[in-house]
């Protein structure tokens, strides 16, 4: 038996907002969004309302209100244009306030990991002196050695010249050291750590331990064969690896893709599928990826991002699929982000090209992932 008091003074935290939308939910009337007068009997129905979520939410997190706060990657602007913001496919960039506090301390954990290692990185992982930084748009160099020593570096775009500048000995030495230790692959990690020598593997080993997440290392790549590749695989092949990686054997989609672009995992459990709804799998059509995204390994949340012009464009709305799931969907007429934060991973489906689609028709995308079947 649920303790009452336990649960009203738990409830005492709720924020109005919260208490007003679940209102709505349950078919009461409320005056408006800034009208918060409740009567008894609707608090008494919101209490057993509260007493069944608590027992039926224990896999998944109900994140409508929370928009794009999840995905939001702050203190951070696209160069070419600072009025743009990015957004992480692969990383949850904030938590609710109702998220269970051990999902939380890992997603802390992971913040506060990355910041140590970019730290570590900033002071002693090979680097571009800041004399030798590309300029934005440059697509070549040309190097000429100078008679006292000094290198010029001539910028291009295409064939034009866009800059030239004079670069001391040593800044050219340590900018040709990088080049070289960049061209060397380091097996063994997700290129996403942009690990080059054994000395930041070993770094990054040891932040992640006192962190106790685990790292991304050995990763397979699962292509679908359009043609007369062997090497690929068919349509049935990629989603048997699918439903044996991300399912433990159940069926992954509910609806089956058309074809597939890609599926690739990592060893400790992170995944992601590129795939079409359509046979013709051409410009005009929808694209969907999925990346699931474990809360208790280090990432950054920039393995993949979106550049969107302007978040204020986006709307917020949720879904619940046929397993019960209840997805965040961020939409921008151009783009639909859908997430939720599962019991031990954070899952986001990325739909482009929407522009023609309905609400219906992306939540019957949203509809093909069974979502209860991710481990």
């Amino acid at each position: 038996m649920l303790d009452s008091f336990a649960l009203l003074n738990a409830m005492r935290g709720i924020r109005d907002e919260y208490v007003t939308d679940t209102a709505n939910a349950l078919g009461y009337s409320v005056e408006s969004p800034q009208t918060h007068h409740i009567n008894r009997k609707l608090w008494s129905t919101l209490l057993v309302a509260a007493i069944i979520v608590s027992l039926f939410t224990g896999v998944a997190y109900a994140t409508n209100l929370f928009g794009l706060q999840a995905l939001l990657i702050r203190g951070s602007k696209p160069r070419e244009n600072p009025n743009a913001d990015y957004l992480s496919i692969t990383q949850p960039q904030d938590v609710p306030e109702e998220m269970d506090d051990e999902i939380r301390e890992k997603i802390d954990n992971s913040a506060k990991a990355w910041e140590e290692w970019s730290s570590w990185c900033d002071e002693n992982a090979p680097h571009t002196p800041e004399s030798c930084r590309l300029p934005e748009n440059c697509s070549g160099i040309i190097d000429e050695k100078n008679e006292d020593g000094t290198v010029t570096m001539i910028f291009l775009r295409g064939i034009e010249e866009i800059e030239r500048r004079v670069i001391s000995a040593e800044d050219y030495a340590q900018f040709e050291a990088y080049l070289e230790v960049r061209s060397k692959d380091f097996p063994g990690y997700d290129p996403s750590y942009h690990i080059y020598t054994q000395e930041m593997a070993d770094k990054l080993e040891s932040i992640a331990a006192s962190y106790e997440l685990k790292l991304r290392h050995q990763i397979t790549v699962i292509y679908q064969n359009y043609g007369d590749r062997e090497e690929f695989s068919t349509r049935e092949e990629v989603t048997a690896r699918i439903n044996e990686v991300c399912a433990g054997g159940s069926s992954f989609f509910r609806v089956e893709p058309a074809g597939y672009d890609k599926f690739y995992y990592f060893d400790e459990g992170t995944f992601a599928v590129s795939f079409f709804i359509t046979e013709d799998q051409t410009e005009s059509g929808p694209i969907c990826y999925l990346y699931n995204s474990p809360y208790g390994t280090l990432s950054s949340g920039d393995e993949i991002f979106d550049i969107v012009e302007d978040v204020s464009a986006f709307t917020v709305r949720s879904h619940t699929t046929p397993d019960g799931t209840e997805l965040a969907v961020l939409q921008n007429g151009t783009d639909a982000y859908a997430y939720v934060y599962l019991k031990n991973s954070f899952a986001t489906l990325h739909i482009s090209q929407v522009s023609r689609l309905s609400d219906a028709a992306i939540d019957t995308i949203l509809d093909m992932v069974d979502y209860s079947t991710i481990r």
